[in-house]
Parts: C-alpha cells; structure tokens; sequence
C-alpha cells in the first residue's frame, strides 16, 4: 500500500512539473524567448505570413521576419503563437500550426503590436 501510494504521488509530482514546463494539452503554454528552432519555423512559412499581410506592408525594403518570443498550444499537432518583428520596432503576432507530420502552415496574423503586446490566444 505505502508502494501504491509513493507512486501516485510521484507521478502526479511529474504531471505537475509538466504541465508547468508545457502547459496542459488544449492550453496556452507560457511565454518564452524565441530559438533558432522557432525561427526556422517562422522562415519555413515566410511566404504564407507575407501572403496574409496587406498591400504595401513594408514593401520597400526586404521584409525583415525575426522571431522574438511564442507560447505554444498542444492540440493534434502543435500551435505556435509566435510575436514576430518585421523591421523598423514593428510587430505582428502569427499562428502557425505544426502537425503530427511535421508540416506546417500559417493559421493567422495579427498586425499592429508592439513588443510590450502580450501573445494570447488568436
């Protein structure tokens, strides 16, 4: 019994050490600073989030997308919500969903943030 009850509580230990480090399945995990790993995912879909922005968005110079922070959403597949600058102190949020697969595609962008914006849910 003193077995059966150690382990229980050293796995609900894990799932709560977890669930802080990730966020719960269907929740929005916390914020973090971008890596070289998000930012391969924002210029793998580059051409999608330039496709979602309006005529005429910094288009006078190359657009710069640099990731800067992402919280991310586990669903079947993961969302990335990711705080992206585009040049010049301007900020978009942009929705990236990742499948099971590894595929990956533009969900929705958010234009006219700062870098003081928070990432929510969008």
């Amino acid at each position: 019994m003193q077995t059966f009850v150690f382990v229980a509580v050293a796995l609900s230990v894990v799932c709560l050490v977890e669930s802080r480090n990730y966020g719960l399945a269907g929740g929005l995990g916390r914020t973090k600073n971008a890596t070289p790993q998000t930012q391969r995912l924002v210029n793998s879909v580059r051409d999608e989030i330039i496709g979602q922005l309006p005529l005429g968005y910094d288009r006078e110079q190359p657009l710069q997308l640099t990731a800067v922070s992402y919280r991310e959403q586990v669903v079947a597949g993961v969302n990335y919500f990711i705080k992206v600058e585009t040049g010049f102190n301007r900020f978009i949020h942009v929705r990236i969903y990742k499948d099971l697969r590894g595929g990956a595609s533009v969900t929705s962008v958010q234009l006219e943030k700062s870098l003081a914006d928070p990432i929510e849910y969008f």
